[in-house]
């Protein structure tokens, strides 16, 4: 049974067009025995956001610490720590840290997600 310590997830900068200050981790999928899925957390720094797109999964997300924006095709609501998120397939959507503190969060998505 993996057990992964929340202080020892080595978050990587994501690199790619549309994002800004974020960085994310994949803790737990396929190499640890969860097939189906994988559990990644993100932190937005300051400012900073992750792209504004859509794909053919959907998403679950939990807040972990601080607190950000999530839009979902064209509606935006303010997510905090302890919140809740189901994103659709196929629907537009974007996290943004729109305050001066780090906002992450915990997102499952199916193992062809977990890019």
């Amino acid at each position: 049974m993996p057990i992964v310590k929340h202080n020892e997830i080595k978050l990587q900068e994501v690199k790619m067009e549309g994002v800004s200050k974020t960085a994310k981790a994949n803790v737990i999928g396929p190499t640890q025995g969860w097939s189906t899925d994988t559990l990644r957390v993100f932190r937005i720094g300051a400012g900073g956001f992750t792209p504004h797109h859509q794909h053919d999964w959907q998403h679950v997300n939990y807040i972990m610490k601080g607190r950000g924006t999530l839009t979902i095709g064209g509606e935006t609501r303010e997510v905090v720590a302890g919140d809740f998120a189901f994103v659709p397939p196929n629907t537009m959507h974007q996290f943004r840290n729109p305050s001066d503190q780090d906002f992450e969060f915990i997102c499952i998505v199916p193992e062809r997600g977990a890019y």
